[in-house]
């Protein structure tokens, strides 16, 4: 465009000095820069760039020659010689203020041509050059260092997280919010009934041991179905509970060793466990209250061996198995459990299918239903126990549908039974909805009862999950019915 507009402008302009200034205006009206020129393209018009900047260094050295060929050397040497005595002095001093005016026109306009000459010659000589691709990358990967050291000098001891002696620290957790509405036949009440705090620490002490805890900070009122038809929320408690904590040896993936206080590897939800990834908060009603015991402990404090097999003939296929003994640490000292866990995942199917077992005492101590619950913490009877399940998983697609069943063989009491199905199917990446058919027979001379749970989530974000759930719950003893509207939101970080 630059070269262009040059061509059509220049045979209008008279080849003399007193034009000096103007060639120099439209020079750089035109763009004629030591920028503009570097930015010339660098396709197959190259030569053609090049003559032209050879065109226009030869007629500003043309145009030198002839500004100074016009220019004197001193005003009085440039005056006429007059013989007459007409000549008079205001007619000398006229025209010596015009030679000098001139002079200086000149002299400014040779100043400009020197340095547009310049210009051009420092183009010509490559004081510009293309970068090349690589060049371009690595003065971005060095600005990017001196970006990456200048945030390290800014932050230094200032980190929010350094670990000691460990390889690295992780700290993350999440915030849960809940709203609740039950109906009854009689009453109805309402709450914002739980607000769900829970910190979580993760460490890397060396290549094969780690460290993990999660602390809550609970504050909650325990939604009472003791009378169904006049549902009610007792009053706010606050809990800080030590949720779990346990260091973990790791030899390789098949064998693992974990010491403290973890999750009881039982069948799907209790090992999902954290409300970040639930569709549902409150978890089947054998697992419930949080941390008790109505079936098994949902938490046990010991030991267990674990680890994780990959097979097949790609290998893409796993076995997971665990094996643990300890105690149940919301009841008596002496309360032990032992069992184990087998799992196979068929990566393929998107199934996995898993065996249960466990034994243990149970000691008898008085407790309140928990919250969500037709039981407390605690067993009204004293007896040891076997229980076996089984789990199923499919999640493949748009499909997540998760089932376990158990029945637990009590030595002297009313045997325990529990199953649901919960069929799940993903909308879209942000929007799922479910069912939950659920059943529980908690035993000790208490009614089961059969619930039913509609919910839909939405995930604007990976880390936030939005729920509306509508629970429908049938007992026997009395054979009545209770509904309950939950909203609730977890934030994790």
């Amino acid at each position: 465009m630059n070269n262009a507009v040059l061509r059509i402008i220049q045979p209008v302009l008279p080849r003399r000095p007193g034009n000096a200034v103007a060639w120099c205006l439209v020079l750089l009206i035109c763009g004629w820069t030591p920028g503009a020129l570097a930015q010339q393209p660098a396709d197959g018009s190259t030569g053609t760039v090049r003559k032209e900047r050879e065109r226009l260094k030869k007629e500003l050295q043309l145009e030198r020659q002839r500004i100074q060929g016009h220019l004197p050397e001193s005003a009085e040497a440039s005056m006429p010689v007059k013989e007459s005595k007409e000549g008079s002095e205001s007619t000398a001093a006229t025209l010596h203020e015009e030679i000098e005016m001139l002079r200086s026109m000149l002299e400014r306009s040779l100043e400009l041509f020197e340095r547009l000459e310049a210009r051009v010659d420092s183009l010509e000589s490559g004081s510009a050059p293309q970068q090349t691709p690589a060049q371009e990358q690595s003065d971005r990967l060095d600005e990017l260092e001196e970006q990456v050291a200048d945030i390290e000098d800014r932050v230094g001891s200032r980190a929010i997280a350094k670990a000691f002696d460990a390889e690295s620290l992780d700290i993350g957790g999440f915030l849960t919010q809940s709203f609740s509405t039950a109906i009854g036949d009689d009453s109805s009440e309402a709450s914002f009934n739980q607000t769900q705090f829970e910190l979580l620490l993760r460490s890397q002490i060396n290549k094969n041991w780690s460290f993990f805890a999660a602390l809550g900070f609970l504050r909650e009122a325990d939604l009472d179905f003791s009378d169904p038809n006049n549902p009610n929320f007792r009053n706010f408690a606050n809990r800080v509970p030590q949720i779990l904590a346990w260091a973990n040896y790791r030899h390789s993936d098949a064998f693992q060793l974990q010491f403290g206080r973890f999750v009881n590897p039982k069948g799907i939800i209790n090992i999902e466990h954290f409300p970040p990834v639930l569709l549902e908060t409150n978890q089947p009603q054998f697992l419930r209250p949080f941390s008790g015991a109505s079936l098994f402990p949902n938490f046990v404090s010991g030991f267990q061996i674990h680890g994780k097999a990959f097979v097949g003939s790609t290998g893409a296929n796993s076995l997971d198995y665990n094996i643990y003994t300890g105690a149940f640490n919301g009841g008596d000292a002496d309360d032990f459990v032992a069992g184990g866990r087998l799992a196979f995942t068929d990566s393929s199917s998107g199934m996995s299918v898993g065996v249960n077992y466990e034994y243990g005492r149970r000691e008898a101590a008085l407790s309140a239903p928990g919250h969500f619950s037709i039981v407390g913490p605690r067993s009204l009877t004293t007896n040891t126990y076997n229980v076996v399940g089984a789990d199923l998983l499919i999640d493949k697609g748009r499909l997540l549908w998760k089932n376990e069943a158990y029945f637990s063989f009590e030595n002297g009491q009313d045997d325990r039974v529990a199953a649901y199905t919960q069929p799940g199917f993903r909308l879209n990446d942000q929007w799922i909805a479910f069912y939950r058919f659920d059943y529980f027979d908690p035993g000790q001379g208490l009614t089961d009862s059969v619930e039913h749970v509609v919910g839909l989530n939405y995930l604007p974000t990976p880390t936030i999950r939005i729920r509306g759930a509508y629970f429908f719950k049938n007992f026997e003893n009395p054979r009545t019915d209770s509904s309950i509207v939950q909203l609730s939101a977890t934030f994790s970080f």
